[in-house]
């Protein structure tokens, strides 16, 4: 995939080194007319605007190399997607499906359940994975820990997996064991090469406590810790009051070498998703791109098609007298 900011970078020495050639150009070519320039124009001479057509010419060329180099590069339609072909990047999710993420506390009104405040927080991350070279595994988390999706290169399979399948009847009742679920996590990551993943754990942080592996395996590249539910009011769930424990969520991101997110209220931030291993640049991105690029090559082709019609027409202060018989 295309990275918007290596193709500015690009069309703009492109457009700088046109911009260089067409002054020149222009330079010449002013030189020429000067002996000319009554013959043309008459001994009163052109219209004082027409000094603008060596920098309006100057300007539509260098919009048309920058737009036309963005155009070329951009992405026609999405690349395809090779199951077979080695991933070069993974995304590995610790999902917690206990009955607490049931409870609707989530989002500014407090009227989302936490599971489903959790899938539309990781549609940041979805929206950044090149599927051609990345591949997304699920770990969900209860009293237990178990894959439920393993290395899928397609996305909208771990969209179901999120938003309908009620997981938590797989697991016996009892304590959510957020640990298990990272350590499952974890161990499954071992084999990948080194700094090809990024780990995104999800939860309310409603669990009881337990020891972590010292060493995280050197395939992991990001940690991102991601609270959902309010963590100032509790919700009642099975006898008991649960809400985002926010300290417990800020220690394992801590001892995880990664971040934490509130996302109980606030979408991921663009500067966070970026600064991940694994993201590429989003599809937003590369359409505001094209449109930009489609609007600067067409306001430069304008000019260049309407410049010359403007200066035959209005550039002489000559006024020219039709004799009929």
């Amino acid at each position: 995939m295309v990275d918007p900011q290596q193709l500015i970078y690009s069309a703009a020495v492109i457009a700088l080194l046109a911009l260089i050639l067409t002054a020149i150009g222009e330079w010449l070519h002013l030189r020429r007319i000067r002996r000319i320039e009554k013959l043309a124009f008459g001994e009163e001479g052109p219209q004082l605007w027409t000094r603008l057509a060596p920098l309006l010419r100057c300007l539509a060329v260098t919009m048309l190399a920058g737009g036309l180099w963005v155009l070329a590069h951009l992405e026609s339609k999405p690349p395809e997607i090779d199951p077979d072909k080695e991933p070069s990047q993974h995304l590995l999710v610790a999902l917690d499906v206990s009955p607490s993420m049931y409870l609707e506390d989530a989002s500014e009104k407090r009227n989302q359940r936490r599971g489903e405040r959790a899938s539309d927080v990781l549609e940041a991350l979805f929206s950044r994975l090149d599927m051609t070279r990345t591949r997304v595994s699920v770990i969900a988390f209860y009293t237990e820990a178990m894959p439920v999706v393993l290395e899928s290169f397609d996305i909208n399979v771990v969209r179901n997996v999120l938003n309908a399948l009620p997981m938590e009847h797989a697991f016996e009742p009892g304590q959510t064991q957020l640990q298990k679920g990272v350590e499952e996590a974890l161990k499954y990551a071992k084999p990948w090469p080194k700094e090809t993943a990024t780990l995104v754990v999800v939860s309310d942080g409603d669990t009881v406590d337990g020891a972590l592996p010292r060493q995280i395996p050197i395939s992991i590249a990001d940690v991102l810790v991601i609270g959902v539910g309010d963590p100032h009011k509790g919700s009642p769930v099975a006898g008991r009051t649960s809400r985002q424990n926010k300290q417990a969520l800020e220690r394992l991101a801590v001892r995880l070498k990664g971040r934490y997110h509130d996302g109980n209220t606030k979408h991921l931030p663009s500067d966070l998703v970026r600064s991940l291993s694994m993201a590429v640049p989003s599809i937003q991105d590369q359409t505001f791109l094209r449109d930009l690029a489609l609007a600067i090559t067409g306001i430069g082709g304008t000019i260049i098609g309407l410049l010359p019609l403007c200066l035959a027409r209005f550039g002489s202060r000559r006024k020219v007298v039709v004799i009929t018989s």
